[in-house]
């Protein structure tokens, strides 16, 4: 069953009139809270950055001009994306400068059964014995996605419930992808209440199950996971995709709590994932982490980061990708953090070499000690490290008046060209 929507297609003024309202509205909410002035809140492209983007521009205008196709995005981070605030907001704003306000959910993950924070717009249930696995545990020996993380069972009959939010801004679906270890005849995944209303999609690819459902799901999903022999093999489960079949946006995110850059470097599924989801945009939010100790290893970061970006490529050829530099933060509560202006550079660097653009968060929002000013409006936790919900919102309104900003410059070029 298809989800039908009708499309109002935008003229340009309308376009850019809606570009001009989110930057004075953004602008509003960042005046008070020390945005560095003067600063243009804008990407920094390098090399062929910027045609690689105007693929993405041009998918952007098919969805808005004529309500086709569908873009996905994928942000990769650590803890703040994991905490969900910055990609949900992410949605909101897109779904409101998309007339239909349509899209799908993307990638979520039962964060819960690996005893650890779950983003704010749905919540898990789950039964059953599970372990679990990170891709910050460097000691242990695991397969991992994109999502940087997995749970697995052996249980005779362990499950997962997976409630969407009412107020998340992506609820519907008929189409999900779970991601797994090729399954054998030792389990089966079925779907209680749901009997006869939905079927797998063939061909069916390695490492993940397609299924189709005969209508539209808007509130919670069941997930029973059956084990039929007494074989001692484990269900992995890495993911689980949530689409419908409507034109729009599926924003999905992937954050780990302390993630550093060869943290998502140990994923060895990733590529393969990539290849499956077919992102038409990469954000890499990560080296809050890298950072973080007292000695910073410059080049290092710059080889480790660009060997995630060219796995991205690899996967992806030719997506763009956005580097976003973390924000200013202090050790241990107290002490600030001189590392952080080497890993801006290092960002820098590694964008010039890697046709990558650039956000450049660190100053935008002060530079150096500038967490002392968000923290005294607060927008801060107190751990003067990561931001509260408030601080995450305005992070991503910012975030996304930057693209809109490199989205007018391409409409205005496209007009002159004509």
């Amino acid at each position: 069953m298809k989800i039908h929507i009708h499309w109002i297609p935008l003229t340009l003024n309308l376009m850019l009139a809606m570009v001009s309202a989110q930057a004075q509205w953004t602008n509003t909410l960042s005046s008070g809270i020390h945005v560095k002035e003067n600063m243009n809140n804008h990407f920094l492209f390098y090399g062929n950055a910027e045609k690689n983007y105007k693929t993405l521009f041009r998918s952007i205008n098919g969805l808005i001009l004529k309500g086709e196709g569908t873009i996905n995005i994928v942000q990769i981070g650590d803890s703040h994306i994991q905490a969900g605030f910055i990609p949900e907001q992410m949605r909101k704003d897109f779904a409101s400068f998309i007339a239909s306000g349509c899209g799908a959910r993307g990638l979520v993950f039962p964060y819960r059964i690996a005893k650890t924070n779950n983003p704010s717009d749905y919540f898990v249930k789950f039964t059953g014995k599970w372990k679990n696995c990170r891709n910050v545990e460097v000691n242990k020996n695991c397969s991992l996605g994109l999502m940087g993380i997995m749970v697995q069972t052996r249980d005779t009959l362990a499950g997962m419930t997976f409630h969407l939010r009412e107020n998340a801004t992506f609820r519907e679906f008929n189409f999900i992808r779970i991601f797994h270890e090729p399954l054998d005849t030792s389990f089966r995944v079925d779907f209680p209440g749901l009997e006869g209303m939905y079927h797998v999609v063939f061909p069916i690819q390695t490492g993940c199950t397609d299924i189709r459902f005969d209508t539209i799901i808007t509130d919670s999903l069941r997930i029973r996971i059956v084990k039929k022999d007494t074989i001692g093999r484990y269900f992995t489960f890495y993911g689980i995709d949530f689409e419908n079949e409507d034109p729009g946006i599926v924003y999905s995110a992937s954050g780990i709590n302390g993630a550093e850059v060869t943290s998502y470097l140990r994923c060895d599924l990733m590529k393969d994932q990539l290849r499956i989801l077919k992102p038409g945009w990469v954000i890499l939010s990560l080296g809050t982490n890298d950072a973080y100790p007292l000695h910073f290893i410059r080049e290092e970061f710059i080889a480790n980061y660009i060997s995630l970006v060219n796995k991205i490529r690899e996967a992806n050829p030719g997506v763009p990708v956005l580097l976003t530099v973390p924000g200013d933060s202090y050790r241990r509560h107290r002490y600030d953090n001189p590392n952080l202006v080497e890993a801006r550079e290092a960002i820098l660097e590694v964008a010039k070499q890697t046709d990558c653009a650039v956000w450049d968060f660190y100053s935008l929002m002060g530079g150096p000690k500038s967490i002392l000013q968000w923290y005294k409006a607060g927008l801060v936790a107190r751990d003067k490290l990561h931001f509260n919900k408030q601080g995450y919102l305005i992070q991503a309104d910012l975030l996304f008046e930057a693209f809109m900003d490199a989205y007018s410059s391409f409409i205005d070029q496209s007009n002159l060209s004509e």
